[in-house]
C-alpha cells in the first residue's frame, strides 16, 4: 500500500464500498430484456442513461424510449424495493466512519447509480454530514472528471487534498488518479498491494497519516 498524505477529505463509492445487498433481482436488467423482446434495439448508452435520469422507474423507462405496461413498471419498483430492504453495511463501515468524523475528516459520497438506489444512503449514520456526487444528481458517471469536479467543488479542496476509495478499479481508483486524487481500490478478501487496500482500516491509517 502506497503512503499518501493525511487526506483533507475521503470521497467513498457506495455499493460494493460501503453497502452490500442481501438479494439482486437486477430489475432494470429484466426491464431492457423486455423491451428488447418487444422490438427495442439495446443502446450502448442504456447503462449511462438510467445512471444520469433525475426520476424514478417511470421516468427512466421514458428517458429510455420504453413503453412498458403498469404490471412490468410495478414489479421493477416491487424488485429494487426488496433490494433496498436488504441493504446492510459493511461491519467495517461504522467504525471507519465514526473515527473519520473524530478527526473532523469530511466524507463525500460519489456513486453510479439509478435514482431509486440512492435512499441507501439512509443506512448511513444521520450524524455524519455527507456531501453527495451521485451521478444521477450530476448528470456525468465515474470515471467521466465531471462527477468528480461536481464533489471537490462543494468541498472547496483541490482533487490530490482527496482520498478516493472503492471497489471499481477503473472508476474508484483509475479515474480518480488521472482527474488528479489519491485513491485506494478496495479489494476485500486480498492482500493489500500498492494501489489497492482490503479493508476501510487502511483508510484510517492514511488519515491518522499513519
Amino acid at each position: 500500500m502506497n503512503h499518501i498524505d493525511k487526506p483533507k477529505v475521503v470521497i467513498f463509492d457506495l455499493y460494493g464500498t460501503l453497502v452490500k445487498f442481501g438479494i439482486m433481482h437486477h430489475p432494470f436488467r429484466q426491464l431492457l430484456k423486455w423491451a428488447r423482446e418487444n422490438g427495442r434495439t439495446p443502446k450502448s448508452d442504456d447503462a449511462r442513461t438510467l445512471m444520469t435520469v433525475n426520476g424514478d422507474v417511470p421516468e427512466l423507462a421514458a428517458a429510455l424510449g420504453i413503453d412498458a405496461p403498469d404490471e412490468m413498471i410495478e414489479q421493477v419498483h416491487l424488485h429494487i424495493q426488496e433490494e433496498l430492504d436488504s441493504l446492510t453495511l459493511y461491519d467495517d463501515v461504522i467504525p471507519t466512519l465514526t473515527a473519520l468524523r473524530r478527526h473532523h475528516i469530511p466524507i463525500a459520497i460519489c456513486s453510479n447509480l439509478a435514482f431509486p438506489y440512492g435512499k441507501a444512503i439512509d443506512l448511513l449514520p444521520r450524524e455524519q454530514q455527507l456531501i453527495r456526487g451521485l451521478s444521477y444528481e450530476t448528470g456525468f458517471i465515474k470515471p467521466e472528471a465531471g462527477i468528480y469536479h461536481a464533489v471537490v467543488s462543494q468541498l472547496q479542496v483541490q482533487p490530490e487534498e482527496c482520498l478516493f476509495v472503492g471497489d471499481t478499479l477503473l472508476a474508484d481508483y483509475e479515474g480518480p488518479r488521472q482527474f488528479g486524487m489519491n485513491a485506494y481500490h478496495l479489494v476485500r478478501g486480498t492482500p493489500s498491494n500498492d494501489h489497492s487496500i482490503n479493508s476501510l482500516a487502511d483508510v484510517l491509517a492514511t488519515a491518522r497519516n499513519e
